[in-house]
């Protein structure tokens, strides 16, 4: 793998001895996590071989006990943070995973992850036992299979080399069970730069990573930043396991749509903020609907410690239709674009983002769903009108609300 220009001149010369470790869920005593990337050989969770997973952590607590539905934090260790760039938390009921267990994503952090409104790293950049400054968090969902699971993080850094880190902990999932296919239908982890083939899936450098299905719980953080990117490659896209006769249950008449917006974060390297989006099941679109959207500041204050939250909720209108969308375009999209984030969809099952002022390459739309249209009137609807959501309704969600905030 090669080096990009700007991280030369960020201090990367100590990158093969000191990156990230999780902290925050305690992560497994075995296998003995480095803090370096993974690869083929030793993925998942740096599992070589036929090694037996421990029920014991780095800590010696044990597995983490997580109630369905609720906040847990996501903290790590080191400052050889890379830019930041984008995570994903997923989970596996696998309890000694292997490279063909599935992984379910249940929360997307596209930018400022690990690191917030940074250039290259933190201080001292050697240092792998120093807390990382910038805190976060996930929700586990509240309608999934409780029991033993292991919760997997998952990292791709904004500079320097292309490269997928990845360090896993047992946790215990307590409270009402939920049904298996609600967690059937989580799309799949995103994996990429697992090795240094070209054709395989790896990320653009210098960019903050867009995941291809990042799944219903996003949160935006890369400040001011409009560098994103897609992957390249033959890339898995993140699918969705659940078939019609199994989906999870969505009767519901309307869609929950919780935005969080990070209003500010004080750290030596600056001040951050984002979006956080997470949207329920919508009812099988038969008509146009209207649904109640729940908006809530958050001012966030990041400490080498912990993270203090202040929330305030209001109340917004949304949308959602079964009415006719544009045609797709049937071509696929090349050079500049001037809408960022905007989406168009090709032929029901390909569809292309416009990302860093320039198309991303064609990708494949999860199985059992097709796409239409374009722009405002983008959409994907689910097989057996499992759920719909437009463009536009993603996209206030996701870009447009913290206006509401003044520039929060």
């Amino acid at each position: 793998m090669m080096f990009t220009k700007i991280s030369a001149l960020c201090g990367f010369a100590a990158v093969a001895n000191a990156h990230m470790f999780l902290a925050s869920p305690a992560r497994f005593a075995t296998p003995s996590a480095t803090n370096g990337p993974i690869s083929s050989s030793d993925f998942p969770c740096q599992a070589t071989g036929s090694i037996t997973y421990s029920s014991d952590t780095v800590d010696g607590s044990g597995a983490t006990e997580m109630a369905l539905g609720s906040d847990q934090p996501l903290a790590f260790e080191g400052q050889s943070v890379h830019g930041g760039g984008s995570c994903q938390i997923s989970i596996t009921y696998d309890e000694n995973p292997t490279s063909s267990s599935t992984f379910k994503v249940i929360t997307s952090i596209e930018g400022g992850c690990v690191a917030r409104d940074t250039a290259g790293n933190l201080g001292d950049d050697t240092s792998a036992t120093a807390a990382d400054p910038y805190t976060y968090n996930f929700t586990i969902p509240d309608n999934i299979p409780t029991g033993n699971a292991v919760i997997a993080w998952t990292w791709f850094n904004k500079v320097g080399n292309r490269e997928m880190y990845m360090q896993c902990a047992p946790v215990t999932l307590t409270g009402t069970s939920g049904d298996q296919s609600n967690y059937d239908s989580l799309p799949d982890m995103f994996v990429a730069n697992l090795d240094d083939d070209a054709d395989t899936c790896h990320t653009p450098s210098d960019t903050d990573l867009v995941f291809p299905d990042p799944g219903d719980v996003v949160q935006k953080l890369n400040g001011a930043t409009t560098a994103w990117g897609t992957p390249t490659g033959d890339c898995t896209v993140g699918v969705s396991s659940d078939d019609s006769s199994s989906a999870a249950d969505t009767s519901s008449t309307s869609a929950a749509v919780a935005v969080s917006v990070a209003a500010s974060a004080t750290a030596d390297t600056g001040a951050a903020g984002g979006v956080f989006a997470t949207s329920g099941a919508a009812a099988p679109a038969t008509a146009a609907q209207t649904s109640e959207a729940s908006v809530t500041a958050v001012a966030a204050t990041s400490t080498a410690t912990s993270t203090a939250l202040t929330t305030t909720t209001i109340s917004a209108a949304g949308s959602s239709s079964s009415g006719t969308t544009s045609a797709s375009t049937g071509s696929t999209q090349t050079g500049s674009c001037s809408d960022e984030g905007d989406y168009v969809c090709l032929d029901s099952t390909q569809y292309q983002v416009c990302a860093s002022g320039e198309w991303s390459v064609a990708m494949a739309v999860a199985d059992g769903t097709t796409c239409s249209g374009s722009g405002s009137t983008f959409a994907i609807a689910a097989s057996k009108n499992r759920f719909r959501k437009s463009r536009s309704e993603r996209r206030n969600n996701k870009r447009g609300l913290p206006l509401l905030f003044g520039q929060a």
